[in-house]
Order: C-alpha cells, then sequence, then structure tokens
C-alpha cells in the first residue's frame, strides 16, 4: 500500500498529528568506537499512552448497570480521534523505532549507528538511526529510505533529538516529509520522565503554515492520574480530560462542551456531580 506523506503534517480535532518516521544512509562500517553508545530513548517519549478509554468502554458494557454517560463518551470521543489521527501517521514511525532496541549499532562517521528495516502494511522501510554523546547527552537523528511514501523518500532526515544522559527528558524536531527537500519543522516533542511513575510529553505544532503554530497537545502522568490537555493557541482555549488509572473516575472540561462547565463521571463512567 501507497502511504501520503501529507498525512505528515495534518492535524486532528483535537489533536497535533505526530509525523516520526526513519532512514537510510550509506557508509563504510568501522570497528566500535572507545566507550558505549548512548542509551535510546524510550519509545514513550513519542507517543501518549490512551488506551485506558478502550478498556473502559469494555469493561463498562460487562457491568448491569455500567452506561456510560455522555461526559465519559465525550471524552472517549475525543480520545478516539486523537489516537486515529496519530496512528494514521504514527504506525509505521513507532513500530520502526521500537525495532531499534533490537538491532545492535555499529560505529561509523564518528556516531553510532542502528541500521535495520522493517516490513509495515507491504511497504518497505530502511531506517538508519544514528546517534552520538554530546556533554553528556544523547544527539540523535533518524533517516529514511522508502518507496511506500507519496512522495518517496530517500535518505530523508524526518527527525532530530537530544536525550539527557540519565533518560530524564529529551526532545524531538521533526521536519515535513511532503517537502523533504525543504527541512521545514514541523513538530517538537519535548518529554520528561523524572520518576518511574510520572511522564510529561508536549507535543507543539511548530509548522510556519497551516494557522495552527504554537498549538500543544499535552499528556501527563503522575502516578495514577492521567491528564490530557489541548491548548488552542490562536484562540488562547484549554480542554482537559482527567482521570484515574485505577479506579476510571475522570472528569472533562472544554470551551466546547457543557458550556464550558466540568463534566465528571464516576467509577462506573456515569456522570456525576464534581466534587
Amino acid at each position: 500500500m501507497r502511504r501520503s506523506a501529507r498525512a505528515s503534517s495534518a492535524w486532528g480535532a483535537v489533536v497535533l498529528l505526530m509525523v516520526l518516521a526513519f532512514g537510510c544512509g550509506e557508509s563504510t562500517t568501522e570497528p566500535a568506537g572507545p566507550g558505549s553508545p548512548p542509551a535510546l530513548p524510550p519509545l514513550a517519549s513519542m507517543e501518549a499512552d490512551l488506551s485506558f478509554f478502550d478498556g473502559a468502554q469494555e469493561s463498562s458494557s460487562d457491568g448491569p448497570t455500567a452506561v456510560p454517560g455522555p461526559h465519559f463518551l465525550t471524552s472517549a470521543v475525543a480520545v478516539t480521534v486523537a489516537r486515529a489521527a496519530t496512528s494514521l501517521v504514527m504506525a509505521v514511525p513507532v513500530a520502526t523505532f521500537a525495532a531499534a532496541v533490537t538491532t545492535e549499532p555499529v560505529f561509523q562517521n564518528s556516531a553510532f549507528h542502528w541500521v535495520y528495516s522493517i516490513q509495515h502494511e507491504g511497504a518497505s522501510f530502511q531506517a538508519d538511526l544514528s546517534g552520538r554523546l554530546a556533554g553528556g547527552d544523547g544527539v540523535w537523528e533518524m533517516r529514511i529510505t522508502t518507496t511506500g511514501t507519496a512522495p518517496a523518500l530517500t535518505d530523508f532526515r524526518w527527525y532530530t533529538g537530544r536525550s539527557a544522559g540519565n533518560g530524564s527528558e529529551g526532545e524531538w524536531h521533526v521536519f515535513d516529509a511532503t517537502q523533504p527537500s525543504s527541512a521545514i519543522e514541523v513538530l517538537q516533542i519535548d518529554w520528561a520522565h523524572p520518576t518511574p511513575t510520572s511522564w510529561n510529553l508536549v507535543f507543539t505544532n511548530v509548522n510556519p503554515s497551516g494557522g495552527q503554530t504554537d498549538d500543544r497537545l499535552e499528556y501527563e502522568v503522575a502516578g495514577d492520574l492521567r491528564i490530557v490537555r489541548y491548548i488552542d493557541a490562536s484562540a488562547s482555549t484549554t480542554a482537559i480530560i482527567q482521570w484515574d488509572a485505577s479506579t476510571g473516575e475522570g472528569f472533562v472540561e472544554s470551551p466546547g462542551y457543557n458550556g464550558g462547565q466540568r463534566g465528571c463521571w464516576n467509577a462506573l463512567f456515569e456522570d456525576t456531580p464534581c466534587v
């Protein structure tokens, strides 16, 4: 199946579309350089885990009194749109990045390279992830060669990144695959993982065209607490969906829903007064 790379810079109704993919270049392999390669950033540095709403809807259908109310269903629809829009462009990038952990890097051209290929929906993607240490931080660049997108890509630098040596934080800078010769940055991802139970991801639209520059999608994990925020920069508004991953309780608060008032749901996903 031939994919359109134009989806890489599109936006969903409530979400920044994330575009990440990988590439391949040629060079002569050298013996491993001194020291060890930088640690790969975690896969969670480029995707938000929004699977709760799938499981919640499935479990609610099993209970005799579990009839989800409008507040939960509105949140579930918004999250489903976000996930669908993200998956449209993230399926190959996430699958490709995940494959890096099973590849042994080689040292060449002053950096370590994870070079491999994957098959996804009938298309082949050749990846070259390069990483080097600079001041204790990992410095990253991912390139892709494929005929599985339109336009086809040859050694395209899709994103660059930085990660702290201790894996606590970092950033990604994503470029427009619809204009592979332009080097136009369209998305910045800032991530932080200060403790095993806390995460923060911020996806910022930096596309100079399209009228949504500086819009942000934020995903926060603090223990069992999960928060999704969508910030519309031009309208100066913020929509929030928050839930407890343990109890299932949560709320939605958006200028465009329920008169802008917070709408809460209980452990059975029924509408309930907000406390």
